[in-house]
């Protein structure tokens, strides 16, 4: 009997759908990490988003690095679902040299999961890998990592 319980639990995890995340999307359960009814809520927004949306605040405001010889992250935008940083690196007269914008994107999956979309560019090539990598694992601390691809 216990033989047939064994394979039962072995087998049923092999049943259950297989969660997918879209090309660019990183999925994330964030009910699990935090009661949704405690996040303060702006008008018409999803916790889920806002939630989100507060872990990577609290990533640029806490940890985040500009590259060598650029200046500190600013939020350029941070309405909804959308939060944009830009770091800037100024030449001796002060004149902007070079750009770097993370702009992320939030949104509630039909299945109620998290969805973290982020596009990084710069106006001169960027290790991109060494911007994101660390972002990423910010949250992946915050919040279960579902699904990647």
């Amino acid at each position: 009997m216990r033989a047939l319980l064994l394979l039962f639990l072995l087998v049923l995890p092999a049943c259950a759908p297989a969660l997918r995340a879209e090309a660019g999307e990183v999925v994330y359960d964030v009910g699990a990490s935090l009661p949704i009814l405690s996040v303060p809520l702006a008008a018409g927004e999803h916790p889920v988003v806002v939630r989100l949306a507060q872990a990577v605040a609290a990533y640029y405001a806490l940890r985040a690095q500009p590259l060598p010889g650029y200046g500190a992250w600013l939020q350029q935008e941070g309405v909804g679902s959308t939060a944009v940083y830009v770091s800037q690196r100024r030449g001796a007269s002060g004149q902007v040299e070079a750009t770097v914008e993370m702009r992320w994107r939030f949104a509630v999956r039909p299945d109620g999961l998290g969805s973290v979309r982020l596009e990084t560019r710069g106006s001169e090539p960027i290790d991109v890998g060494s911007l994101e990598g660390p972002a990423l694992a910010w949250l992946d601390r915050e919040f279960r990592r579902v699904s990647v691809r």
